[in-house]
């Protein structure tokens, strides 16, 4: 109200009630005679306005009269003549509404016409910028006006003498009759009772009016508070349309409602506020002006709405960092989020809260998921059954290589616990690698944006940050930020995966990387009885997921150092791996010979299935060791350059595999069969293996001689190649020496063989030559052949049959090596013959004939040489003085006609040894 009551209007009222009474204040304390210099009659009044407009611009002559505080009235004309007015350099309506009288007083005295003028104070405040030269001018022009009125000042006084003369008689005539009617001090002058009656009035008019006039306040109050009220309608229900939008989901419309709101706030509080705010958010300029009606009450309620303004805006920054904590919201939606906090006047940067909270969040994610997924493996490494064994790798390690072969090499991991485990730990990498390749990329995105600022306060935006290390408007304290929790992200990936893997810190020394294969202990990650052709496929499979990550890794193109994680995680990976692979690899090798069940290959059934598998085995551990060291598992298109030392530790392995596998086929070959599955595969694998008698030592060894052929024709040449093509290296001098490897295998075993039949034979020789109570000497004339070589062919034929039934590639080679030894036990024999009479001659001629056209097939150049010497011998040790000697000729005649009856008479029983036309012989 108090500002309703400054106004020009209320001070031009009071000022004219001070001026009409001579008082300095509205509420004085006592009362102060007229004395002379009071204000004049109404009469002389008149008059002095008549001076006034008679004379324009210079002082009023009488001045005495005028009221020292009323500006309004007084000339406030410059007496000089420099200004318009005394108050130019001043604001007279803030004069006006100014209620401090004293200052009103202290103005007037720059009035010539005031009693308390003060020329020096004059020319101290109104001309303290006036020139000199200006001065002069004044004075001259001062003198000028004061003799102009003082002339018309005379002219005044002697034209209305008469009239002051009646005046001054007028008053003398009242103060006489006023002191005739007792109008004196104790009566107060007769105003005493009209005093009275003017209470009495007074007091009923408050009585009657003073409810009306109360409630007319309160109406205006009310009616001026409606009006504040209907026009802030807005910003009075901002609080209310704020929550019911956050309950909604409005964000949006709370924030806008909210930036308007807070413009108008800040209008109505006189702040500096851009014109281009209220223009985005839609407020007219014109409808938020300052309005002069408002009170300090009113601002106060503003101020109050203000307040609960501000306590909803809080509850919704917590809820919009809440949605920031989200993991789960597209990007997208964070980056409005982010953007909605900042218009909320927020403190904390809304960015670098969401990137922390990632960061937390995708460690702490990426811990747990680990760790779940490890649980997981865990239970199925427990449920594989028996304890690590030669025998149970073995049986695993079987079935494996009979589905190499398939595109599916989980074939029949619904059953099998050491699948289950593998497939866990493949689950394990991706499960991983996939959270990674979710996250990263988004963190990344967004920290890029962060660092491009991005995400950030309009003012911070356009504000330069001259005290920041920049480099072409990139904030590198924000790039240090982010780029060290992208590595820290990165880094727990691989420390996770390293950890589990057990990957080594460094490379050893490569140069005695691979010399003892059996020093390096195998990964704990491994499961139970884990077989070199899962290890292979497996380790297979996890590099190609870390490979496949790291390159979309590497395609977001992470600043600094954070990508060399991943790099230096890589280069660990395919190093352990393919040492995990070599040390199964060359494990198994040394236990192979346990596959070997003695079933006959379906195709070649000279062979068993163990050189199948086994060519499988080596091809496929070979081949998945070249796709880890060069990460031809990821593509066909990528690969890496196989180092030395990756080529030194899997050549190695190669070749160590390759002479442990033939040391167990020796072994094999002189130890007695045990079965590896249950009694019902037995079953039908003796079903399969017909008359072959794998308890036989002779059967092992023909088979196992077999297989050595095929492998020194076939096997070993096809996996060198393989080799030799994959790596790009020579493996010539190697092939050389495993070739002679297995030309000395094949001796041991076919000689032992040779020599345990020789020896059967032998012994018939000896002791039908030497033993049979045979006269060399005195015998009569040859008439069948003795039944000792019938006996030792009979052997031959056993052996033949034997050797037909494992493998007729053989049976050339047996039968002429136990020929080439039958041939020299009868040259011994016979050797020990002192004389050969004329029937010892023929007997012995017949019957070394008869071997030889019944072995004919069989005879090698050695096996002729022999029987060369046994003729020679028998022919030098004959007598021909003997008595009965007759015509030697007539007597051979005889001797090749008994041959040829003898050889139709056992056509039957040895015509295995028949030869047949089209049959080749083994060059060997």
């Amino acid at each position: 109200m108090a500002d309703n009551l400054a106004t020009p209007e209320f001070f031009a009222e009071e000022a004219a009630i001070l001026r009409f009474y001579n008082i300095d204040t509205l509420e004085p304390e006592e009362w102060i005679d007229e004395v002379y210099g009071s204000r004049p009659t109404s009469h002389l009044g008149s008059a002095n306005k008549h001076l006034s407009r008679s004379v324009e611009s210079g002082p009023n002559p009488h001045h005495d009269y005028v009221d020292e505080n009323d500006l309004q009235v007084q000339d406030d004309t410059d007496p000089l003549g420099i200004r318009k007015s005394i108050f130019s350099g001043t604001n007279r309506q803030s004069i006006a509404r100014n209620v401090n009288f004293m200052e009103i007083k202290e103005r007037s005295s720059l009035i010539t016409s005031n009693k308390s003028f003060n020329p020096r104070s004059f020319l101290l405040q109104v001309h303290k910028d006036t020139s000199y030269e200006d001065l002069v001018v004044g004075l001259q022009r001062l003198n000028v006006t004061i003799d102009q009125r003082s002339d018309a000042l005379k002219s005044l006084v002697h034209s209305n003498f008469d009239r002051f003369v009646s005046a001054k008689n007028t008053i003398d005539h009242i103060h006489d009759e006023m002191r005739s009617k007792n109008l004196n001090e104790q009566e107060e002058y007769g105003t005493k009772k009209l005093h009275g009656y003017l209470i009495d009035v007074n007091a009923q008019a408050e009585k009657i009016y003073g409810p009306i006039v109360e409630r007319r306040g309160k109406a205006e109050k009310v009616r001026t508070t409606l009006n504040i009220l209907e026009r802030y309608k807005f910003f009075f229900s901002l609080p209310s349309g704020l929550l019911e939008s956050i309950k909604q989901g409005k964000y949006e419309t709370a924030i806008r409602d909210y930036k308007k709101g807070k413009y108008l706030y800040q209008t109505l509080k006189g702040e500096s506020v851009s014109h281009n705010d209220a223009t985005d958010i839609g407020i007219n300029i014109t409808d938020v002006e300052k309005d002069s009606g408002l009170t300090d009450l009113h601002r106060k309620v503003f101020d109050k709405v203000w307040v609960e303004v501000d306590k909803i805006v809080v509850e919704l920054r917590g809820i919009l960092f809440k949605m920031l904590e989200d993991p789960w919201q597209p990007i997208e939606e964070q980056e409005k989020t982010i953007n909605y906090i900042f218009d909320l006047d927020t403190t904390e940067d809304p960015a670098w809260f969401y990137l922390n909270s990632q960061y937390k969040w995708i460690t702490t994610q990426l811990t747990n998921t680990f760790n779940e997924s490890v649980r997981k493996v865990d239970v199925w490494k427990a449920n594989i059954y028996g304890e690590e064994s030669d025998v149970a790798r073995s049986l695993s390690l079987k079935n494996a290589t009979s589905h190499i072969h398939l595109r599916d090499s989980d074939f029949g991991a619904e059953s099998d616990p050491e699948l289950k485990a593998w497939r866990a730990i493949l689950d394990l990498v991706k499960t991983t690698s996939n959270l990674l390749l979710r996250c990263l990329p988004d963190f990344w995105k967004l920290s890029t944006s962060f660092i491009e600022g991005k995400f950030a306060a309009k003012d911070t935006q356009k504000a330069t940050a001259s005290t920041r290390r920049k480099r072409q408007g990139v904030d590198l304290g924000k790039v240090d930020q982010c780029q060290v929790m992208a590595k820290e992200i990165v880094n727990l990936y691989a420390k996770l995966l390293s950890n589990y893997f057990e990957l080594d810190a460094g490379r050893p020394a490569m140069s005695n990387a691979a010399t003892d294969l059996s020093s390096i202990p195998l990964p704990k990650f491994l499961p139970k009885n884990a077989n070199s052709v899962h290890v292979s496929d497996y380790l297979t499979r996890i590099i190609g997921e870390l490979a496949n990550c790291v390159n979309d890794i590497n395609l977001i193109n992470l600043a600094g150092e954070a990508f060399s994680g991943l790099t230096e995680l890589m280069e660990q990976t395919r190093w352990k791996f393919v040492e995990c692979i070599c040390k199964c690899w060359a494990r198994d090798a040394k236990t192979f010979y346990l596959l070997e069940d003695w079933a006959l290959d379906n195709e070649i059934s000279e062979y068993t299935n163990l050189l199948r598998h086994f060519y499988e085995y080596h091809k496929y551990c070979s081949r998945s060791a070249y796709k880890i060291s060069s990460l031809s598992a990821v593509t066909d298109n990528q690969r890496h350059e196989i180092t030395k030392e990756f080529l030194k530790i899997i050549r190695d392995t190669f070749l160590e595999s390759m002479y442990s596998f033939l040391d167990g086929l020796v072994h094999l070959a002189f130890s007695d069969y045990t079965p590896l599955q249950g009694e019902e595969e037995e079953l039908n694998l003796t079903r399969k293996r017909g008359n072959i008698d794998v308890h036989s030592m002779d059967v092992r060894i023909l088979l196992t001689v077999s297989n050595l052929s095929r492998l020194k024709s076939h096997i070993i040449r096809k996996l060198l190649g393989l080799f030799e093509a994959a790596y790009n290296c020579s493996m010539e001098d190697e092939l050389k020496t495993l070739i002679d490897v297995v030309d000395q295998l094949d001796g041991i075993l076919f000689e032992d063989y040779i020599k345990r039949k020789s020896a059967v034979i032998n012994e018939i020789i000896t002791n039908g030559i030497l033993k049979g109570g045979i006269d060399w000497y005195n015998i009569s004339k040859p008439t069948e052949v003795h039944p000792f070589v019938y006996e030792a062919l009979m052997s031959m034929v056993m052996v033949h049959s034997q050797v037909t039934g494992v493998s007729k590639s053989l049976v050339y080679r047996a039968l002429s090596s136990l020929l080439e030894n039958m041939a020299g036990d009868c040259l011994e024999s016979f050797r020990q013959v002192e004389r050969f009479g004329m029937g010892g001659m023929l007997q012995a001629t017949l019957e070394i004939e008869f071997m030889h056209q019944t072995l004919s097939q069989y005879v090698t150049s050695q096996a002729s040489e022999i029987l060369q010497q046994i003729y020679q011998t028998i022919e030098q040790a004959y007598d021909p003085q003997q008595q009965h000697a007759g015509n030697l000729q007539n007597e051979l005649s005889s001797v090749k006609k008994l041959l040829v009856d003898s050889r139709k008479s056992t056509v039957v029983q040895y015509l295995c040894f028949k030869q047949v036309k089209e049959r080749k012989k083994d060059p060997q």
